[in-house]
């Protein structure tokens, strides 16, 4: 029974390809009757256009006419002034004068696309200009008296010469349209035939076409069906990039050939604080005006590196670029993390040569001095220079032990032998060390109980104190007071080392502690340093379960406060 239900049914393919036929065959049958309204709508063209360009020509020959007749009807008025001397026969010359300024601001319009005819128009139109010039003087002339007309009668030869150059012209402008009606009627017949042997070809052509298709298509249903099958599985997978590229961290932005976004994945609406809805059908240039100046490198190498700025702070994005057809996808990466180590890398690079230049420099020339064969012996000299090579090799050696550390707290290798220290003995042992490097104009007091220990790395913290008293000792160049106070409020042990110098800006204060960061970077004050004394002490502070703060006015000193927890007795 199934089988015989299924033997009866037509065959589903066969079904699809006599609908294709039929509507195929409907679509020749509405093609011809296409071509059949095309034949007769070039005829309709070609009378409506043969019509148009005789209602252009036939108004140029009426108003030429008219033209001669009004200038004739002024040159009439005239003579018969000049014999009676009635100013009543001056009636149809004043009649004619406006009429004959409208004909040839009529011509004018009539001609204006014609430039061989306008030129015509106006030397018709000059030659007008002059028979009412002599006409004006020959009224003059009979105001004048008897003598005035009299001459007025004998110059009437001159007259009639003008008169005859001026029909001249306006004879030449009726031929014009006569010719220009001839051309109109010969160009729309050539236009009507060339024309519709086009439209038959055209329209074989299509024939040509629609029985091929009514021959070929229904054998490739099956090929367009798979393909439609197969444009829905991309379309698929599209749906399934589209929704992975919602949860990378790269800004990914789809921009069409007009740069108008089409895309904006939530990782750049997050980057450029505009949502969505806010950028898609929106020029890229608009949202991200920064690109604009990397174009050409994006288009000569397909990445770039650019600054953007937003809610008052920079930050650097790697572009890259892909182009197609309809546009190019544009994928930004936060890289503010890398350009800043990029940063340290060059400001590493300036400070490590400036700072190591000078000691170099002088151990360098105190060598070639004691090495000079001309030299006479001299031991005070020579002593002289072996403390300068020695001192100069010990500021060589903490600059590459800052380093050093510095480098193992950025990989996290930094060991600490954490033990129980006093603080009091501590400073003192800084103070001593640092009084053998100041000046006679600097004082130091120690202020400090003698029961406060904290549980650190003895060195370490000595190391901290030590950079601290250096900076206080540096920036007080004038001299004054350097104070290293230890007190322990709320269960802490606070130390403070506080001065009486420069201070520092409070633009500055918030990036003192970054790695290679100096207040003085060009040296206007004199002071040097390789930017990580601050940066080490803070790490080490830190490490040691403390905090390190600033207090700062220009002008009024600095403090710097270490925090570290109190030692259990």
């Amino acid at each position: 029974m199934s089988s015989e239900a299924s033997a009866g049914e037509p065959d589903a393919g066969l079904l699809a390809r006599r609908r294709t036929r039929l509507a195929l065959a409907t679509m020749l049958a509405l093609l011809l009757a296409i071509t059949a309204a095309g034949v007769f709508a070039t005829y309709r063209l070609y009378s409506s256009a043969e019509n148009r360009y005789v209602k252009e020509a036939f108004p140029l020959r009426l108003v030429a006419r008219d033209l001669m007749v009004q200038m004739l009807d002024e040159e009439t008025g005239v003579r018969g002034y000049v014999i009676s001397a009635d100013p009543a026969s001056l009636q149809p010359y004043h009649g004619a004068q406006a009429r004959v300024a409208a004909d040839l601001a009529e011509l004018e319009r009539l001609t204006a696309r014609r430039p061989e005819i306008a030129a015509q128009v106006r030397s018709t139109g000059r030659r007008a200009d002059a028979v009412d010039a002599y006409l004006r003087r020959q009224i003059a002339l009979v105001r004048g008296g008897r003598a005035g007309r009299l001459r007025a009668e004998s110059q009437v030869l001159g007259g009639k010469a003008r008169f005859d150059r001026f029909r001249a012209g306006a004879t030449a402008l009726g031929n014009h349209a006569d010719q220009i009606v001839a051309e109109a009627k010969s160009e729309q017949r050539h236009t009507f035939w060339r024309t519709l042997f086009l439209i038959m070809l055209l329209a074989a052509g299509a024939a040509a076409i629609g029985v091929a298709m009514l021959v070929q298509l229904p054998a490739r249903l099956y090929e367009l069906y798979r393909g439609e099958q197969e444009a829905r599985r991309r379309a698929e997978r599209g749906d399934r990039a589209s929704r992975s590229l919602e949860h990378v961290q790269e800004a990914v932005v789809l921009v069409d050939a007009d740069d108008a976004v089409r895309y904006w994945n939530p990782a750049a609406a997050s980057n450029f604080g505009i949502p969505e809805d806010g950028a898609l059908g929106r020029p890229i240039r608009s949202l991200v005006p920064e690109l604009r100046a990397v174009e050409p490198s994006l288009a000569r190498v397909g990445t770039a590196r650019v600054p953007v700025h937003r809610d008052g702070r920079n930050s650097w994005f790697a572009v890259s670029e892909s182009r197609f057809a309809d546009g190019r996808v544009l994928v930004l990466r936060n890289v503010t993390g890398e350009q800043q180590l990029e940063r340290a890398r060059a400001d590493f690079l300036a400070t490590a040569s400036h700072e190591l230049r000078t000691p170099l420099a002088a151990v360098y020339g105190a060598v070639r001095t004691l090495m000079r064969p001309d030299r006479a012996p001299d031991r005070d000299g020579d002593r002289i220079l072996l403390a300068m090579i020695e001192e100069e090799s010990e500021r060589l050696r903490g600059i590459v032990e800052q380093i050093l550390v510095a480098s193992q707290l950025d990989r996290g290798r930094l060991t600490l032998d954490r033990q129980t220290c006093e603080l009091r003995q501590l400073g003192a042992s800084v103070l001593a060390s640092a009084r053998v490097r100041a000046t006679d104009k600097h004082t130091f007091v120690l202020d400090a109980p003698s029961d406060v220990e904290v549980e650190c790395d003895p060195a370490r913290l000595r190391q901290v104190l030590a950079n601290l008293v250096d900076n206080a000792l540096k920036y007080t160049p004038g001299g004054g007071s350097i104070r290293l106070g230890v007190s322990r409020p709320n269960g802490y042990a606070r130390i403070e080392v506080e001065d009486e110098g420069i201070g520092i800006a409070p633009e500055a204060q918030a990036r003192v502690f970054e790695k290679f960061y100096r207040v003085d970077p060009d040296m206007h004050t004199g002071v040097g340093g390789s930017g990580l004394g601050l940066f080490i002490s803070r790490e080490l502070v830190e490490q040691m379960g403390g905090k390190m703060t600033l207090r700062s006015r220009p002008g009024a000193g600095s403090t710097f406060v270490v925090d570290l927890p109190r030692s259990p007795r």
